[in-house]
């Protein structure tokens, strides 16, 4: 994994050229980057990507609408069903 480094407020982070081809960026492109508490997320800026997101966003939105008959998940079973998810995640990306 390449390793950031921040210089005069600029953060630069070297890409290899299977993550460029992994993220599908190309040089000159805009990222935006969003801070969370204690870690730091690049997003493709492009109209596609944003489209793209938002299929993924109304994808989960679908999978997770309370189904007529269905009872709502507790607390501790959502948390379950999102560590699942990041699992899942990071199995494939281990396997790309």
């Amino acid at each position: 994994m390449p390793k950031a480094h921040i210089r005069n407020g600029e953060l630069t982070i070297p890409l290899s050229d299977e993550m460029r081809r992994k993220l599908a960026v190309r040089e000159g492109e805009e990222l935006e980057a969003h801070v969370f508490e204690g870690s730091l997320t690049v997003t493709r800026t492009s109209p596609e990507a944003r489209r793209q997101a938002g299929e993924r966003i109304l994808a989960t939105i679908d999978r997770v609408r309370l189904r007529r008959g269905q009872r709502p998940l507790t607390d501790d079973e959502i948390v379950e069903e999102v560590h699942a998810v990041r699992r899942a995640r990071r199995d494939r990306q281990q396997h790309d």
